[in-house]
Formats: C-alpha cells, sequence, structure tokens
C-alpha cells in the first residue's frame, strides 16, 4: 500500500531500522537496486505495485509460539519489549505486537517484520497492548501461576489465548495480590469484556497517553515478566529418558561417535533432530559438520533444558516442542498462514535415534508407514531401530497388548531399502539395537 511503502521508506531513511538491527532486535534489510520491470513483477496482496525491493537474511526454520518452551515464550516477549523501547527513543513505535513476528535466529530472539516499524505520534496509545497481553503475557501466566503448560491452548487459536480463558484458569488470589496481574490481567479483560458487549455504536473519546506513561507501561511489563518462571514441575518420565535407558555409557559413546561420522561425510547444513531430547546427539552432528539443528521433541521439559544448554554452549541448536504424531498443523487463513511441520524449509539432514518405537507401539502407527514418513523428510539421515526384547519397549508393551507383528527388523531394514541405500549399520550387541545411515537414491 502507498501509506505503508511511505512509512517504512521514511524509517529506513532515518536510520532507525539500522539502530534496532545494531542491538540485534531487529532483522536486517538491505535495498536492492531495482528497475521497473522488477517492480512490475512484485505485487502485494491486494495488486499493490512494489515501490521497492528489501531483501532479509533467510530464516532456516520457523517456529511458532505455541512450539516454543516457556523460556522461549518469555526472552521473546522481553525482546519485543526492548525492540518498542528503543523504537520509542528513535520517535517510532510498533503497529502490533503479534509473537508471530519474533523467530529464533542463532538462538535469540528478532522481529522480522520491519515493516511494522512506524512513526510515533505524540498521545497515542499502545496499539498492540491487548495483542502482547494475549500472546505473550497470558500464555506465560497460565504456566507461572497456574502451572499449565500454555502450548495446546495457544494452538488452539491463531489469535492467542482469550482473557476469559486466561481469567477461568489463574488462581483469583495471584491476580488480586498482584499489582501487575491485577491491572494487565484483571482489569484489562474486565474492560475487554465490557467493550466487547457493549450495545452503542457511539464510544467515549479516548485520552491521550502521554510518552512518558507509554514507555512506563512497556518498562513495568518488562519488568513484570522478567520475573516470572515456570511453576516447578515434576520431571517427567522422558527428561529422565537418557539416565534409564539401556545404554551403558561405552554404548552412548558409540553412538554419539556415529552420529558425529556420519555428519563429518554428509556435511548436512540443516538437520532435524527427530524426538532430540535435550541435543546431545545434534550437537555431535554439529562437531561433525552439521551446521545447524532443529531439536524437535514432544516433551516439554526436554525442550526446556535444551533451550537452556543452547544458551550455556552457544551452539546452534533450535528446540521446538513437537509432537511427532501429532505435528503441527497448516493453520489461519486458507491454511496458509502457518504452514505445518512438512511445509516448512526441508531439512538436509534427519536424526530420529530411539524414536520408531514411540511411534510404533506408542501411538499404533504402521512401522513401514513410520519409516516412510521420517525418509521424506531429508535426503540423508541416521534411524535407530529398537526391538521388542529392548526394557524401553517392554516397558511400552507392559500397558498394552502386543497386536504389532510388523514391528520387526526385517520390515524395518526392507522399508528403508525401497527408496534409499543403507550407507551404514551398527549393531550394538549388549542389546541389539541397530543404528542405519541411509542416502537417498537419485
Amino acid at each position: 500500500m502507498p501509506a505503508g511503502a511511505a512509512c517504512f521508506l521514511a524509517a529506513h531513511d532515518t536510520g532507525v531500522l539500522h539502530a534496532l538491527e545494531a542491538k540485534g532486535l531487529l532483522i536486517s534489510s538491505k535495498k536492492i537496486d531495482a528497475d521497473d520491470a522488477m517492480l512490475a513483477r512484485c505485487t502485494g496482496a491486494r495488486g499493490d505495485a512494489a515501490v521497492a525491493l528489501f531483501e532479509h537474511p533467510r530464516i532456516p526454520f520457523l517456529t511458532y509460539p505455541y512450539e516454543w518452551c516457556f523460556a522461549q515464550l518469555k526472552d521473546a516477549a522481553i525482546a519485543h519489549l526492548n525492540l518498542q523501547l528503543l523504537a520509542l527513543e528513535h520517535g517510532y513505535e510498533l503497529s502490533d505486537a503479534t509473537a508471530y513476528n519474533m523467530q529464533f535466529v542463532d538462538g535469540r530472539p528478532i522481529h522480522i517484520d520491519p515493516m511494522s516499524v512506524r512513526p510515533y505520534v505524540e498521545g497515542a496509545h499502545w496499539a498492540g497492548y491487548n495483542q502482547f497481553c494475549r500472546q505473550f503475557l497470558l500464555p506465560l501466566l497460565i504456566e507461572a501461576w497456574a502451572g499449565l503448560s500454555f502450548q495446546a491452548l495457544y494452538r488452539g487459536s491463531i489469535n492467542g489465548i482469550s482473557f476469559d480463558d486466561a481469567l477461568a484458569i489463574l488462581p483469583r488470589r495471584k491476580l488480586f495480590s498482584s499489582v501487575s496481574g491485577f491491572m494487565h490481567v484483571y482489569l484489562h479483560g474486565r474492560a475487554v469484556a465490557a467493550r466487547s458487549s457493549a450495545s452503542k455504536l457511539d464510544k467515549a473519546p479516548v485520552k491521550k497517553l502521554p510518552k512518558t506513561q507509554y514507555v512506563a507501561i512497556l518498562a513495568q511489563l518488562k519488568d513484570f515478566v522478567g520475573t516470572l518462571e515456570t511453576r516447578k514441575r515434576l520431571a517427567s518420565y522422558w527428561k529422565t529418558y537418557a539416565e534409564i535407558n539401556s545404554y551403558s555409557d561405552q554404548m552412548r559413546e558409540r553412538k554419539l561417535a556415529f552420529v558425529q561420522d556420519w555428519a563429518s561425510q554428509e556435511k548436512p547444513s540443516l538437520i532435524w533432530d527427530i524426538g532430540g531430547n535435550t541435543g546431545d546427539f545434534s550437537l555431535a552432528a554439529i562437531k561433525g559438520g552439521a551446521s545447524a539443528a532443529v531439536i524437535l521433541d514432544g516433551d516439554i521439559d526436554s525442550i526446556e533444558r535444551a533451550y537452556r544448554l543452547r544458551a550455556k554452549k552457544g551452539a546452534p541448536l533450535l528446540p521446538v516442542l513437537m509432537n511427532i504424531s501429532d505435528p503441527t498443523p497448516n493453520l489461519g487463513w486458507r491454511q496458509s498462514e502457518r504452514k505445518g511441520l512438512n511445509e516448512r524449509a526441508p531439512a538436509d539432514g534427519l536424526i530420529a535415534l530411539a524414536i520408531i518405537h514411540h511411534m510404533c507401539i506408542g501411538t499404533n502407527l504402521p512401522l513401514a508407514e513410520a519409516i516412510r514418513w521420517l525418509l521424506q523428510l531429508a535426503p540423508v539421515g541416521i534411524v535407530e531401530f529398537v526391538p521388542k526384547d529392548d526394557p524401553m519397549v517392554r516397558q511400552l508393551l507392559a500397558v498394552r497388548e502386543d497386536v504389532f507383528d510388523d514391528y520387526r527388523e526385517d520390515v524395518f531394514l526392507a522399508t528403508i531399502a525401497e527408496t534409499h541405500e543403507i550407507t551404514k549399520q551398527h549393531r550394538f550387541a549388549e542389546n541389539n539395537r541397530l543404528l542405519v545411515s541411509y542416502r537417498r537414491r537419485q
């Protein structure tokens, strides 16, 4: 749109975008020399003609707030508020506060929509206040105050968590004993409900908000979010998997070496580590030559630990909460606003260790179907077969009838061989598990 283009170009020319980029809060924008023919080929959603072209660094893997752990959403919220505060120092603000504009690049949350930076108008209210609460604050409070994981509720609506749901979940004693909770949740929620139920079309004029108060609200919210911590939960079953599985220390070292050697041979750029737990084998792949790893695991505690591990080691790891048996679907308008797992940037390599038995026995998937789905995710990779006599499989079968006649090693190998070349195998004599690396046939 012409107005949007003029606003963005003005922000670009003033240097405010560069100032935000320099602090690592906003993705960089580089103007491209474009002739009229190039501009004519680029149109907006409403058919608007392009007036300028900019390029931004490619983000290897997009994630969404309902795929983040508590620490990730908290860090993204603080980064968003820091961006808004710095923009105001330069006479600019953000037109919205959607969490979907935050992405993790090199382990840090960064804002990816420079077009939302616009000039601040004296007396203006924070346009994104309600959105910030629904998409950042309420999910954090649900986990911090009620001890409930926010992800499933968040995934249920592209607009975030409603005030009605949050007020029904959050403990009243917390809402009424916290000044911030009372103001940003209870009073705000009541005001939202009152506006939505009002029958009169004529609204009372909104009083202007001095810039000092605008900044104070942002700073107070930043301090409040900074104090929030996830409520301590009991260690989940899979969180302690590495300590209770059937691998000895020597076997684990051989497994790490297998992954590292595979990465040194294949040199994958981006790997997906399915069921990657806290990321130990992703780190082995990176050590071997992979550029970065996305850890996809359905256990929230494991993702939380993996994110903290990444921060500690500074490794190019991106932990993502993902139930592989129920991966994120396409969501939003025309089911294309938020892409499901299969539609995102393809992986260059795949690690799927000790996950097949969970998919097949834990969720009743046919072995061949589970293998074929994994194989199509990347051209090269490693998969592990865990036999039925393994303690971990016996534990799964202890609570259900064994109807999995197709769960056999010969089916596992034959399915891989349908479309892929098996490049290397390693069998652990101690528990008969089998590691297999593969490469897709041309």
